[in-house]
């Protein structure tokens, strides 16, 4: 029981840190960005950061969404607040 409550601080704790970073990562995951970027024949770090999410994704799965999807851990911290205390 304490193994589970250490993974779930911890998977918490990670959640945390990503849905701080939530901004940063949308910015980063801008269409305008990557289209921009390849109009110009530049593979932009926007188009590479997103295939290495993606891959990461389909590689990992739900352990990705539960653990490092910004995603999740907006849904995570959600549930949390308008969750019913009963």
């Amino acid at each position: 029981m304490a193994k589970t409550k250490r993974r779930q601080r911890a998977r918490n704790g990670v959640l945390l840190v990503f849905f701080i970073l939530f901004p940063v990562v949308l910015n980063y995951l801008s269409p305008f960005l990557s289209v921009h970027g390849a109009s110009r024949g530049i593979i932009s770090g926007s188009l590479l950061l997103f295939g290495v999410l993606f891959l990461t994704s389909l590689l990992l799965g739900r352990a990705y969404c539960g653990w490092v999807c910004p995603g999740g851990a907006t849904q995570e911290m959600c549930r949390r607040w308008w969750s019913d205390p009963g």
